[in-house]
C-alpha cells in the first residue's frame, strides 16, 4: 500500500480547499432545501443568499476541521512564549505525521541545547567565580599580614612567597579563560603554515626544563622528522598543557615519554608519565572547564588545561586518545590528520 507524505504547504492548500469545497456544497444544499420549501422566500431572493449560507457553514467547518491541524503550531507558538521568559524546560508533544512532526521534534532538540547551554552558563559562572575568588582572598589575607611591624624576616618572605604563587595562578587563570573563549568561537583557522613539529616539541621540552629537572625527572624523547601545516601557536599550547600536567602528576624521580611519528595516514604524538594516574570517573570529566580531579595539586592549577588542549585539537580536525590507571601513570595520544598523506 502506498502511503503519500504531505508537505505542510500541501496540507495547508488542501485543508483550505476540502473546506471551501464542503462549505459550499452544505451551502447550496440548504439553500435548495429552504427554496423548495418556500421557506424565507424574500430572503432566499437576493443573490447573496448562497454566500450567507456557505459562510453560515463554513466558519464552524472550519474551527472544527482545523483545531487538530493547527493544534501543533499553537502549541508551539505557547511553548516558545515560555522560552522568551526563560522557561527552557518546556517541550511540545511530537504529535502529526511528515514535516509537522519534524518541526516539532527539532523544536524540543533546539529547547534542550537551549537548556543544556544555560546549564553550562551557569554552572561556568559559579566555577569561574569560585576559581576567581580563592587566589584574590588569599593574596588579600597576606597583604594585610604583611602590614604587622613585628614580623620576621622568614615570615615576609613566606607571605611575599604565597603572594606571588596565587598572582601567577591569577594570571595563569585570566589568560586560559580568555584562550579558551577566543578558540570556543572560533570556526576556521587562519594563518596556518608548515612548520617542523619535532622541533617544536623539542622547545616545549626546553621551556619546562626547571620544571622536570626540579623533580629530578627523566625523559624519553623519540620524534620522527615531521612537516606540520596548521597553528604553530595554538598547537603549543597543547603540548605545554601536555607536558606540564605529566611533570605535575609524576612522582620525583619518574620517567616521561614523548614519541611523535606517522602512523596510518595520520600523525600521532603520545605524552607518558607514571604518575598517580587517574580513576574512570575522572577520565570521563577530564575536559570538563574547573574540573580537577587530583585534589592534591589542585592548588597547581584551575582545571582549564585540558579544556583547551581539547578544543584546539578539535579545530586541528584530530581526536585525543587517554590510557590511564591509578598509580600507574596517564598516557595521552594527540592523532592529527596529516596532511602530505
Amino acid at each position: 500500500m502506498l502511503k503519500f507524505h504531505w508537505t505542510i504547504r500541501q496540507r495547508i492548500i488542501g485543508f483550505v480547499l476540502l473546506v471551501n469545497l464542503l462549505s459550499g456544497l452544505l451551502g447550496v444544499l440548504i439553500w435548495s432545501f429552504f427554496s423548495r420549501d418556500n421557506v424565507l422566500e424574500p430572503f432566499l431572493g437576493s443573490p447573496l443568499a448562497p454566500l450567507f449560507f456557505t459562510m453560515l457553514i463554513a466558519v464552524p467547518l472550519s474551527a472544527l476541521v482545523s483545531k487538530p491541524t493547527v493544534k501543533p503550531f499553537l502549541d508551539m507558538i505557547e511553548a516558545t512564549r515560555s522560552i522568551s521568559k526563560g522557561n527552557y524546560g518546556v517541550r511540545v508533544a511530537e504529535e502529526g505525521e511528515g514535516e509537522v512532526r519534524e518541526l516539532l521534534r527539532s523544536f524540543n532538540q533546539m529547547a534542550a541545547e537551549l537548556e543544556n547551554t544555560e546549564l553550562m552558563r551557569n554552572d561556568f559562572i559559579n566555577n569561574f567565580s569560585h576559581e576567581f575568588k580563592t587566589p584574590i582572598t588569599s593574596i588579600l589575607g597576606f597583604s594585610r599580614r604583611l602590614r604587622h611591624e613585628n614580623l620576621t624576616d622568614i615570615q615576609r618572605r613566606e607571605y611575599l612567597d604565597y603572594i606571588v604563587v596565587e598572582s601567577e595562578r591569577l594570571s595563569s587563570l585570566s589568560s586560559n579563560i580568555l584562550l579558551l573563549s577566543r578558540y570556543e568561537n572560533l570556526q576556521i583557522i587562519n594563518g596556518q603554515q608548515p612548520f617542523d613539529l619535532d622541533e617544536q616539541l623539542r622547545r616545549c621540552v626546553l621551556l619546562l626544563e626547571n620544571q622536570w629537572s626540579a623533580k629530578h625527572l627523566e625523559l624519553d624523547i623519540d620524534l620522527e622528522p615531521i612537516q606540520y601545516t596548521g597553528s604553530e601557536e595554538m598547537l603549543e599550547h597543547v603540548w605545554l598543557n601536555l607536558l606540564e600536567n605529566a611533570v605535575k602528576f609524576s612522582y620525583p624521580g619518574g620517567l616521561i615519554r614523548l614519541q611523535a611519528f606517522r602512523r596510518d595516514g595520520a600523525i600521532q604524538v603520545s605524552i607518558s608519565d607514571e604518575g598517580v594516574g587517574m580513576d574512570q570517573n575522572t577520565i570521563k570529566h577530564i575536559y570538563d572547564r574547573f574540573f580537577q580531579g587530583e585534589t592534591a595539586h589542585s592548588a597547581e592549577g584551575n582545571g582549564l588545561g585540558l579544556s583547551l588542549v581539547h578544543r584546539i585539537v578539535e579545530l586541528c580536525g584530530g581526536r585525543i586518545l587517554v590510557e590511564s590507571a591509578e598509580k600507574a601513570g596517564t598516557t595521552f595520544h594527540i592523532i592529527l590528520p596529516d596532511m602530505k598523506k
